[in-house]
């Protein structure tokens, strides 16, 4: 099983380290605090029954590190919840803090991770991040698609927007529990610590009611194949930038969209569908690609199209909504521009309605025009965006106009009169270099300008 679970801060009514002395299972524990949300935490030696990170809990500390900073999640209450660096002895202002494995600080994945050797490999992982606004839970099992070294959990956080996020305990202790979607994931071994969350019910209707997208830019930087007979195209840049554009048009208009590599790094097949299918109620999931006919060079096949795993249902509703709109655009369109084909391996796997887009073909010469035109790509970008918002329901927001760059005000005749006293050294002004100009004005500085003045004048 694999879950992502995205949680406004604002949201969170709650958050408190759970100390884990009995030993409970996860199921026990929910039974007898009924969070909303629990989590795995910390690391802990199974023989002492102690956190090996820094933990606190309620105002006290659990273990704090002699030497070393670590860099923690912490919080009074919780909607309160961000990044902290703890330093040796633990001594932090915040009443709760966890701190594991650092995996993204500042929104960037740090280039090295430290962690022992008896968590690496490719195994089930629980991760907590935070964007500006939500709380972002991860878990999957041992085995599941979801199952990763720490290294691809590192950048799977940082794919999902999270300008901090840390690595907690995982393998046989994977315990993660989401009410609202129904996932318990409860391990063979009970966590020493939980963070548990307690929502305020009341602000989680306009949460539901918002239409979420994934945008899937296919293929990789590592991916050189799929290129133009003459190289000067490849598909992996233009479905990046294509998936940039079409964001940009669904977040104005109030969609929330996920990236499945926004940062243009290598994401397999079953990592993209793992991340539209741990995004509860996901309304759509919209590949972006660039079609090739047979053999190595230029091709007479050309043309937009779009895939379907199957016919009916809403993703072929979604398919002729984009279709409208690009046919609106002027696109060139094939004969048959919606393609049934169950064997893909994204429309198979995801959950949600999704589809694929062929934007042209890269082994047509006058597709590979249109496919590296800038002004292109604008146009068919927002004509597939307004498909996908008509196809959501909502209403087309229009992009605000370009607002030409003021003209630079003519300078203040006081302005004028400062510049010249200090070029022309009658007043030089303060050491830090300002003139202070409201200040008072003793007899001496006056005196001192007028001499000054009069240097100027040849009368001294």
């Amino acid at each position: 099983m694999v879950h992502i679970e995205r949680t406004p801060l604002s949201a969170i009514r709650r958050a408190a380290v759970y100390v884990n002395s009995g030993k409970k299972s996860l199921s026990e524990i929910v039974a007898e605090q009924q969070p909303d949300i629990a989590m795995t935490a910390a690391f802990y030696d199974p023989g002492r029954w102690k956190p090996v990170c820094p933990v606190k809990a309620d105002g006290k500390v659990l273990f704090a590190d002699p030497e070393y900073n670590y860099w923690a999640i912490a919080w009074d209450t919780g909607p309160d919840a961000a990044e902290v660096l703890v330093p040796p002895g633990g001594s932090c202002a915040r009443t709760n803090y966890v701190a594991n494995c650092l995996l993204v600080r500042e929104g960037k994945p740090q280039p090295k991770l430290y962690y022992g050797a008896d968590v690496s490999g490719r195994r089930g992982r629980v991760a907590v991040g935070l964007t500006d606004t939500e709380w972002i839970t991860y878990g999957a099992t041992d085995g599941s698609s979801g199952a990763c070294t720490p290294e691809e959990l590192r950048d799977y956080m940082a794919r999902q927007g999270c300008r901090f996020a840390v690595m907690m305990d995982g393998g046989g202790k994977v315990n993660v529990y989401v009410k609202a979607a129904g996932v318990m994931m409860e391990g063979r071994d009970p966590s020493n610590t939980l963070i548990l969350l307690w929502l305020n019910h009341e602000e989680e209707k306009p949460v539901s009611e918002k239409k979420t997208v994934v945008l899937d830019a296919g293929h990789d930087a590592g991916n050189l194949a799929n290129k133009s007979p003459d190289g000067t195209y490849y598909e992996h840049e233009f479905a990046l930038d294509m998936a940039k554009r079409i964001r940009a048009h669904l977040e104005r208009c109030g969609v929330a969209v996920t990236e499945t590599r926004p940062d243009g790094g290598a994401v397999s097949l079953a990592q993209r569908c793992a991340i539209a299918n741990g995004i509860p109620g996901l309304d759509l999931f919209v590949s972006l690609h660039s079609n090739a006919a047979g053999g190595s060079g230029w091709s007479s096949a050309k043309g937009w199209s779009c895939y379907l795993y199957g016919s009916g249902g809403e993703r072929e509703k979604a398919a002729n909504a984009i279709l409208a709109e690009v046919r609106a655009a002027g696109v060139t369109v094939r004969s048959a521009p919606i393609v049934y084909d169950p064997a893909l391996y994204v429309l198979k796997h995801t959950t949600a309605p999704a589809v694929l887009i062929e934007h042209g073909f890269h082994t047509n010469q006058e597709d590979v025009a249109n496919l590296k035109d800038g002004a292109w790509r604008a146009a068919v970008a927002a004509a597939e965006a307004r498909g996908i918002v008509a196809y959501l329901g909502l209403a087309w927001v229009p992009e605000e106009p370009q607002k030409a760059p003021a003209e630079p005000a003519e300078p203040t005749e006081a302005e004028l009169a400062e510049a010249w006293v200090q070029s022309a050294g009658v007043m030089a002004g303060y050491d830090d270099g300002e003139m202070h100009l409201d200040d008072p004005v003793t007899r001496r500085q006056l005196m001192l300008v007028a001499y000054r003045l009069a240097k100027l004048a040849g009368l001294v």
